[in-house]
């Protein structure tokens, strides 16, 4: 390991310096802002609280760092957080009582895992449509703490959802399927179902093999079901977190790196996630040892 990924840490003590430092001084400095941005909010030291509103009052103070910038343009005038071109596929138009939000990671970095979830979906006949003009859900932008963007674009999603007539949610990603049931459910008459598309896989299909499981942070309470479709995989995640998440691959990437290293090569057994952006950073390191729990069943039938 070389000296970069070494100091390429997040200090659970600098998520509470920061937040004091702010709440007293009103100020971060540049180096404040690089470690306060280490920290993917996983919460495993119970302190990521204090790091959320220690970004929130930053923002707020114009206190704002590169990626910050960067993601809010990119999803304000691409529609995603990597500001790539978007793809204009699907129903813009006809009524949409179930909506499939393939989100940001599965439409542009891991298609495979879009193309897979659908496919399952599909098998078990369950109807839904896509919007041609889907749009990032937001979660990374109150990850952020860029709490006025993030709500800019709740509103609009909705005001799109609720024209087309949606009444079901499924994701695939569960930052999304966070997002929307903590952002969007009861805002502005907005009530749908939020379903995570993992709760739609047959329970009784078995992945035989040995495995150990990613759980997102996200959504942790579907750890059990997963479970009881790779049954031998235990009860304990690989690690709490990627290593990834509220931003961290945007602001310093060899943390999210020495994260996933550290996850990977931690055990002999393949990892399998159910979620596309642990996906894309565990398999950033090693393509072999990482798979996906819609891919395994997709490729079982």
């Amino acid at each position: 390991m070389d000296v970069k990924e070494e100091n390429s840490t997040c200090s659970p003590i600098s998520s509470l310096y920061c937040n004091l430092k702010i709440r007293f001084t009103g100020n971060l400095n540049d180096k404040n802002l690089g470690s306060l941005y280490k920290c993917s909010l996983c919460n495993e030291c119970h302190l990521a609280g204090f790091n959320h509103d220690a970004r929130e009052k930053a923002v707020g103070k114009s206190l704002i760092t590169r990626h910050i910038t960067e993601i809010s343009n990119n999803i304000m005038q691409s529609g995603n957080s990597y500001g790539i071109t978007a793809k204009k596929e699907g129903n813009e138009q006809d009524r949409i009582e179930t909506l499939l939000f393939r989100g940001c990671t599965p439409i542009y970095k891991t298609p495979e895992i879009l193309t897979s979830a659908e496919s399952l979906l599909k098998s078990k006949d369950i109807e839904y449509d896509v919007l041609g003009n889907e749009t990032c859900c937001g979660n990374i932008l109150f990850n952020l703490g860029d709490i006025k963007s993030g709500n800019e674009v709740v509103m609009k999603n909705i005001e799109k959802f609720k024209a087309a007539g949606v009444k079901n949610i499924i994701t695939i990603c569960p930052g999304c399927y966070s997002a929307f049931n903590k952002y969007y459910k009861g805002q502005y008459g907005f009530n749908p179902q939020i379903i995570l598309a993992v709760d739609l896989l047959d329970k009784s299909a078995v992945i035989k093999g040995d495995f150990k499981i990613q759980d997102p942070c996200h959504a942790r309470e579907k750890s059990h079901d997963v479970r009881k479709i790779i049954p031998n995989a235990g009860n304990k995640s690989v690690s709490p977190c990627c290593g990834a998440g509220a931003g961290v691959m945007a602001h310093d990437k060899s943390v999210a790196t020495t994260k996933a290293r550290k996850t990977v090569n931690g055990g002999s057994k393949k990892i399998v996630t159910y979620c596309p952006f642990c996906y894309l950073n565990l398999s950033s390191v090693n393509t072999d040892k990482v798979s996906d729990i819609y891919m395994l069943l997709a490729e079982t039938g």
